[in-house]
């Protein structure tokens, strides 16, 4: 699948994203992550997530009174982010413009966040391990770091070759996807019809996710130093390769 004529994965898709994403319940994905500090007896209120993107979770924590940074490699996405925030940035709230392959902060954290596929991005087990190796530098002693993933079964089967249509409000976007079997990386190509006076806006982004295995995922964890458990999304049952996504809980 080529990517000629398609924008950079979070760029021009930046202004819409909460739209197109209108569908995920982020309320339940943050109560589900405060059980799991509950279960942990992590009693740190200030959290970093990365790849924070528009910062609709980052919102929710701010609201619960949690100290919030997010670090995002996309300007775009940031920006979206501050806006969300408007004048209440310094207060309790820090944006990072940055790589969760290699961040470094000024004081030890510790929750560290990673939500909504976005460590399938990282295609490589190298860049994998980059950015465990820097959560595990940013976490203090007993941190912990929760993220999720998409699996390699979801990428092969779920989004395999496929192309789905989706209309949110007043956006028709359409999703071709295509899955390599060798590499395990799915390339995405997003089209976004935007109705707005009586005309059609249309933006394409390309994207890629690499899946990856839990023995993959666990030995890259133990390399970079954590002791983990995987779950299946939202649940406290034993993550299986044939789930959609996971949940991953590592502690320092």
């Amino acid at each position: 699948m080529k990517s000629e004529d398609y924008s950079k994965s979070f760029t021009t898709i930046a202004p819409y994203y909460d739209s197109l994403m209108s569908f995920i319940d982020y309320p339940s994905w943050v109560s589900y992550i405060e059980t799991i500090l509950r279960l942990n007896r992590i009693q740190g209120k200030i959290i970093l997530d990365l790849a924070c993107g528009t910062g609709v979770c980052l919102e929710l924590w701010w609201k619960k009174e949690y100290e919030v940074i997010g670090l995002d490699m996309s300007i775009s996405m940031l920006h979206v982010c501050k806006n969300r925030f408007s004048n209440r940035i310094n207060n309790g709230i820090c944006l990072i413009n940055g790589d969760m392959r290699k961040f470094a902060l000024a004081k030890k954290l510790p929750i560290i966040t990673c939500l909504y596929d976005s460590l399938n991005y990282l295609i490589t087990e190298e860049d994998l391990l980059k950015c465990f190796q820097s959560v595990y530098e940013a976490l203090e002693d007993n941190g912990i770091f929760i993220f999720d993933m998409n699996t390699e079964f979801c990428l092969r089967f779920e989004w395999g070759n496929n192309t789905f249509h989706r209309h949110d409000e007043n956006i028709h976007s359409i999703w071709t996807n295509s899955f390599n079997p060798i590499n395990s990386i799915s390339s995405l190509k997003i089209t976004i019809n935007i109705k707005k006076d009586g005309n059609i806006k249309t933006i394409k982004e390309f994207h890629k996710e690499r899946g990856y295995s839990l023995v993959t995922i666990a030995d890259i964890l133990s390399d970079a130093g954590f002791t983990f458990s995987f779950y299946r999304h939202l649940t406290f049952e034993s993550a299986h390769e044939q789930d959609l996504r996971i949940m991953g809980i590592a502690k320092k």
